[in-house]
């Protein structure tokens, strides 16, 4: 947790300071862009962009809400800025083929490690995936994920049932027993 001195440090440019927030951060704002970006190194890159955005906006900072919060914000709409304008990102930003419809239940699933879930995710289009993140993980609503990327409330749905759909199909193929279980 970082407090208000090292914040307003921040503003004053001191290196320390951001430093200390830069570190603090850093594990926690990572994961977030490994859900959007699965390169390493391009993942690496737009962090740092975002960490360039969040020193540069700091004194846009109000201590009413949390740091952390603020922090992430700035960093994931550096990465649907960075997913926007990456030309081989720009093509998924439409909608993919239609998918069947899978009916799929929790049971069994409890076997799968977060890297195998994650892998199934990161395996789903760029634009479903991060509608999926925005939605499911962030927590975002649906007109919000519309104005952040460019899109309409009814593609951001859209979107959101397909990267569900995906997710499913993927499933089945990594856990049959689900494929046998509920068909």
């Amino acid at each position: 947790m970082i407090n208000q001195d090292v914040i307003r440090a921040c503003v004053k440019q001191d290196k320390i300071a951001q430093r200390t927030v830069y570190e603090t951060y850093y594990p926690l704002m990572l994961a977030i862009l490994r859900r959007y970006i699965r390169d390493e190194e391009e993942a690496l890159d737009v962090l740092n962009q975002g960490y360039m955005k969040v020193f540069k906006k700091i004194d846009q900072y109000h201590f009413e809400n949390s740091f952390e919060g603020w922090c992430k914000r700035i960093i994931i709409n550096t990465a649907l800025d960075h997913l926007r304008s990456s030309k081989r990102y720009k093509d998924v930003f439409s909608f993919d083929a239609i998918m069947p419809a899978n009916k799929v239940y929790n049971d069994g699933l409890n076997n799968l490690s977060v890297g195998e879930l994650m892998d199934i995710i990161d395996g789903i289009s760029p634009i479903s995936k991060t509608v999926f993140n925005l939605f499911a993980v962030d927590g975002c609503s649906h007109k919000e994920i519309a104005e952040q990327l460019s899109i309409s409330v009814g593609t951001s749905k859209w979107h959101l049932s397909s990267a569900r759909k995906q997710i499913q199909s993927r499933l089945k193929e990594v856990c049959p027993d689900l494929a046998l279980m509920y068909g």
